[in-house]
């Protein structure tokens, strides 16, 4: 046996983790073998109430027996759809993916990309799973995949190289991914600016007077910038930066 063939052997010897491209991969393939009795378990039914546990109950109370619970049946029988936590938690951040729009606004590249960045930080800013486990387990699901296919169309069709797609791509998914995950922290930047505001000012005050002149002669507004006017700015300098990139800048 070769060497490639070796390592192919012994990679798939080893279970997949749950939300990697094997992982999606390998549920595909047995999704489309198992034929489910009507009103029987299915996939759809067990992420959809995941979810309520999730919703009502908190992400500690989301296991395989209370999903199994809600749905009147044994966890043997939900073992054999979801082998683990791990393997739900995948599910759901891929099904929350799902509630992105992709659709066009008939305005032209730019207004197409913000118009997705909006829908993507709206979807990621509601949805139950908090930042860590959701931006770990979502990165290869059909959902995600659509969403990644949707914004390469659209920077390719603007006259980005397939590089620079890529990259765009890649840079507009993580800019998102991060401004939510710091606005769903409970010490992250609201609607009203950054939390302990007085802190930060108590802080600077009690240090010497030339440490940080930029940060004190702005200091009222960095606490006070709202994150929907941060993202707002962010966006704008990212849609000005691949304008940039484009062939006559435009």
């Amino acid at each position: 046996m070769s060497a490639e063939k070796t390592a192919a052997t012994a990679e798939t010897a080893v279970p997949a983790d749950p939300g990697s491209a094997r992982w999606w991969a390998e549920r595909s393939l047995a999704d489309r073998r198992r034929r489910p009795r009507a009103g029987g378990l299915s996939t759809e039914r067990i992420v959809e109430t995941s979810l309520e546990v999730l919703r009502e109950e908190g992400l500690e109370a989301l296991t395989v027996r209370s999903v199994a619970e809600r749905l009147g049946t044994s966890n043997a029988s939900l073992y054999r759809h979801i082998a683990s936590r791990d393997e739900l938690i995948a599910l759901i951040a891929d099904h929350v993916m799902g509630d992105i729009r992709l659709e066009r606004t008939g305005r032209g590249w730019r207004a197409d990309v913000e118009a997705l960045m909006l829908e993507m930080r709206r979807v990621i800013l509601s949805q139950p799973l908090p930042p860590s486990a959701g931006r770990s387990q979502s990165g290869s699901g059909p959902n995600m995949l659509r969403l990644v296919e949707f914004a390469l169309a659209l920077y390719r069709e603007a006259g980005l190289t397939d590089r620079q797609a890529v990259h765009t791509t890649i840079t507009m998914i993580e800019f998102v991914g991060g401004s939510t995950s710091i606005r769903r922290s409970p010490a992250g930047r609201g609607s009203n600016g950054v939390a302990g505001a007085a802190g930060l000012r108590q802080l600077l005050d009690g240090l010497p007077a030339d440490d940080f002149p930029a940060l004190r002669a702005t200091g009222n507004l960095y606490t006070a910038a709202s994150a929907d006017d941060v993202f707002t700015h962010g966006m704008a300098l990212f849609l000005d930066g691949v304008t940039s990139q484009l062939p006559g800048g435009q």
